[in-house]
C-alpha cells in the first residue's frame, strides 16, 4: 500500500472544495446628513457561510416558486442580504441593506448579467462576479464577488420622497458575499 489510511484521508480532504472556508466582506456605512456624509461604521466581516448566513424563506410568489432572503450581519446595526430564487437562467438578482430599528426602511439594488458570470449594477457603478449553483432545471445564486467598490443604497423611512436615500453601505472590491455553503 503506497498511502496509509491517515495520509489518504488527508489527501482526499485537501482535494475537496473548502466548504467551510472563511470569507470576508469589507464595508462602510455612511449617513447622508444634509449636504455632508457621516461615516457611521466600517469593518471587515470575516464569516463562515455555513454558520453566519441567516436564511429566511419568503412566501411563495404568484407562480408558487419559493425564494429566500440570505443575510449577513455586518455589525449590530447593518446587514446585507441577497434575494435568492431558483430560475431557469440567472440573469439578474437583488441585493438589500437592512438597518436595525427601521420599521419602514427600504433598500433594493438590482444587478443584470453583462457578460458570462459578470453582472453590473443597474443604477450606479459596480460589477460583480457571480457563482450560481446549477440544479437539473434551475440556477440559484451562490456567491457574489465584488469586482469594484459598490454602493448599496438605503432609505430609512419610505414616507420620504421617492428616489431619495439616507444611507449608503459601500462594499469594497474583493469582498465575497457567499450565501450558500
Amino acid at each position: 500500500m503506497l498511502l496509509g489510511r491517515p495520509v489518504m484521508a488527508l489527501f482526499l480532504m485537501a482535494a475537496l472544495p473548502n466548504w467551510g472556508a472563511a470569507e470576508t466582506v469589507t464595508w462602510e456605512a455612511i449617513a447622508l446628513a444634509g449636504p455632508g456624509r457621516q461615516l457611521l461604521a466600517k469593518g471587515v466581516k470575516t464569516y463562515s457561510p455555513k454558520k453566519d448566513i441567516l436564511v429566511q424563506e419568503q412566501p411563495p410568489g404568484r407562480d408558487g416558486a419559493v425564494s429566500w432572503s440570505k443575510s449577513l450581519l455586518l455589525n449590530d446595526t447593518f446587514a446585507v442580504s441577497a434575494s435568492v430564487h431558483r430560475v431557469r437562467r440567472l440573469d439578474g438578482f437583488g441585493l438589500v441593506v437592512y438597518r436595525r430599528g427601521d420599521a419602514h426602511g427600504f433598500s433594493w439594488d438590482w444587478f443584470d448579467r453583462e457578460d458570462g458570470a459578470i453582472f453590473r449594477k443597474l443604477q450606479g457603478p459596480g460589477r460583480v462576479l457571480v457563482v450560481a449553483t446549477k440544479g437539473q432545471d434551475y440556477e440559484e445564486l451562490e456567491s457574489v464577488e465584488f469586482l469594484d467598490d459598490t454602493t448599496l443604497r438605503y432609505l430609512d423611512d419610505m414616507s420620504k420622497p421617492p428616489g431619495t436615500h439616507t444611507h449608503e453601505v459601500i462594499i469594497r472590491k474583493g469582498s465575497v458575499l457567499r450565501v450558500a455553503p
